[in-house]
């Protein structure tokens, strides 16, 4: 009966633009290998510090150099035994941007380095992957949907929480590439920001370890108590049952007819494993018992246009006699750790320029996420007030500079209708008397003036970009929405920052006080939507 109704069957008409349709080049056989790399990703991701499943994919030479040599020790990478990470990492750097399978590869070397230590981190940066995606970022191509995110999220994860790597990532970067870099992270903040966001963690971790002073101040200007940032528990003393981060410890048992284990693990990787310190910030009751204090004043830049200022407002050109020498070069951490903190004002309002409460989404709340993260530190540092207080001039600053583009644009507009009114008077006034014009023609007022201009609208409508401070306010209730109703979402976004939610909710809870408190975004209560969870009346 089909065949009746729908004519003779073809085999050759069988899919013939392919299994997802036109343009797609996917086989049985490349189907099988996205589920293999599936597998890997599911088998690798797990939202613990202690997990070392993973390093399965590692060969025994390679378990054996990574934990045996200290972080800074330079060693031959192709002189060992490939394990599969390897062969992973190789296939990734070897993958162009239109492939199939570049996603998966970088999901599976992404989800081996989150909750790793840091030698493996370092193992990792060393095989040529670091250079490979600063190449891949600061090249002049066309990248492909998502390629550009695929690459700033893996370097993300590489770098997070570790110093040695982060003067990888920046030792070969000279001005023009580390202006690049920084460029063109500032103008994809939707792929950028969980990169810019490890980097910050990074940073606030070396910061913690020294007394909360920034890494590009100098220290020898600030009197602050050095305070030791470093876990005084050791891991035996911490249990899945109490951390939320800590998983079960598996123990091999001897099998019965042989004294051995299947444990692969050597001396060094387990005492590596042992005396592996806490990398999760010191609570704020952590920081008041040590005594650690935040410097009183830190020099910020005026904003403003001058050599300094590059692409979107950003300073790339440090200025002040409070920074350390290596802040003036390029290739240094401490450079990257001043220009964060410069433009960090600027950096929490392009990430809420591109997330407000019509269109947040899955894809951008992890910019909202980066805004809280900011906020977090600069609460920490007490200086939260500061930086609402910048973020708002700075709005009311462009505000003003719209106001006068629109009008200058509507007067200029304005001139163009009297131009051509002026023309066309003119025209009438030409006109042969044998052929006078017509009485309906109106004259063409040559004074009239329309009142284009630009005005503050009162009634702010919902999701509005132009008022920041009431955008994030908006946002931060979607925030607050999302994640008190999602334990599994809180867990995860404390994992990957170190922090725990608690801080979390008490930063997110100053800045939508609504009470026109220093820390607060609003002076009063906005109309927000209703919450999804409240049971109807």
């Amino acid at each position: 009966d089909s065949e009746d109704r729908g004519g003779t069957f073809n085999e050759s008409d069988e899919q013939p633009t392919g299994i997802h349709g036109p343009g797609c080049e996917c086989t049985p056989e490349s189907a099988l290998c996205v589920q293999f790399l599936r597998l890997l990703h599911n088998f690798c991701d797990r939202d613990c510090d202690n997990y070392d499943g993973r390093r399965l994919l590692l060969s025994k030479d390679e378990r054996r150099c990574i934990f045996e040599n200290p972080i800074a020790t330079e060693y031959d990478i192709s002189q060992l035994s490939p394990g599969l990470l390897s062969k992973i990492i190789i296939a990734f750097i070897g993958e162009s941007d239109e492939s199939p399978y570049r996603f998966w590869l970088a999901s599976c070397v992404e989800s081996y380095l989150r909750g790793s230590s840091p030698p493996e981190q370092v193992f990792v940066a060393r095989t040529g992957l670091l250079e490979h995606l600063i190449d891949d970022i600061t090249s002049q191509r066309l990248h492909c949907a998502g390629s550009l995110q695929t690459s700033f999220d893996l370097l993300g994860e590489l770098c997070k929480g570790n110093t040695e790597v982060l003067r990888r990532l920046v030792r070969n970067l000279d001005e023009e590439r580390f202006r690049k870099l920084m460029s063109v992270a500032a103008a994809n903040l939707v792929d950028s920001n969980v990169f810019i966001r490890s980097v910050i963690l990074s940073l606030e971790r070396i910061s913690s370890s020294n007394g909360l002073l920034p890494l590009h101040l100098d220290s020898e200007m600030f009197s602050s108590s050095r305070g030791k940032w470093r876990s005084a528990n050791g891991v035996f003393s911490r249990s899945y049952l109490t951390h939320s981060w800590w998983d079960t410890c598996a123990v091999n048992m001897p099998s019965v007819d042989s004294t051995e284990t299947n444990d692969e693990s050597n001396d060094s990787e387990r005492q590596c494993d042992i005396v592996r310190p806490s990398d999760w910030f010191p609570t704020i009751g952590s920081i008041e018992a040590c005594k650690m204090e935040p410097p009183e004043t830190i020099e910020t830049q005026s904003v403003g246009l001058h050599d300094g200022v590059g692409h979107f407002g950003w300073i790339f050109t440090p200025e002040g006699d409070s920074l350390s020498p290596a802040t003036h070069a390029p290739n240094t951490v401490e450079r990257l750790s001043w220009f964060l903190a410069a433009n960090q004002t600027r950096l929490l309002r392009d990430l809420l320029g591109v997330v407000d409460l019509r269109n947040i989404n899955h894809e951008n709340i992890c910019c909202l996420n980066t805004a809280v993260v900011i906020a977090i530190f600069a609460h920490r540092r007490r200086q939260l007030h500061v930086l609402l207080q910048d973020l708002k001039r700075m709005n009311a600053e462009e505000r003003e500079h719209k106001r006068r583009a629109v009008n200058a644009a509507a007067a200029a507009k304005e001139d163009d209708v009297i131009d051509r009114a002026f023309v066309q008077a003119m025209k009438y006034m030409a006109l042969d008397l044998e052929n006078p014009p017509a009485r309906y023609a109106r004259r063409a007022s040559l004074t009239r003036r329309s009142s284009l201009s630009f005005t503050a609208n009162s009634g702010t409508e919902l999701g509005d970009r132009n008022d920041v401070m009431r955008n994030f306010r908006e946002v931060l209730w979607f925030w607050m929405e999302y994640y008190t109703h999602r334990g599994r979402d809180r867990l995860s976004l404390e994992f990957s920052s170190h922090l725990r939610f608690q801080e979390w909710m008490e930063v997110v809870s100053l800045l939508g006080a609504d009470d026109g408190s220093p820390t607060s975004l609003v002076p009063s209560p906005l109309p927000l939507p209703r919450s999804p969870y409240q049971r109807a009346a």
